[in-house]
């Protein structure tokens, strides 16, 4: 559960500094939650609930949801919160995994 582990210690990470590895995760594409959660190294369903939250604050969409799948996005306002409150130089890339409605 968003666990850090120092000097074999295990911490337990703040709602803010999980929320924040999330969309920064997704600086660089469209992202499944276990994309998400190989490079944050954050349990999958801790991520499935904060994308729940990021999208209700408008920061995440969902752009594909099957059965087996979800593929997220960040949004404007999501690349806006991380250039205002984490780093004022962060590149937001553009690759996707899915294209919608024929977009190129």
């Amino acid at each position: 559960m968003g666990l850090i582990i120092k000097r074999g210690i295990p911490i337990k990470r703040k709602f803010i500094e999980i929320r924040n590895s999330i969309l920064l995760s997704l600086t660089d594409g469209q992202k499944t939650i276990n994309q998400i959660s190989s490079e944050t190294g954050i349990n999958w369903r801790t991520v499935e609930r904060h994308l729940t939250y990021l999208i209700g604050k408008g920061w995440v969409k969902e752009v594909f949801s099957s059965a087996y799948v979800r593929i997220y996005e960040l949004t404007s306002f999501g690349s806006e919160y991380l250039r205002n409150h984490v780093s004022s130089d962060i590149t937001i890339s553009d690759n996707k995994i899915m294209r919608i409605n024929g977009e190129r």
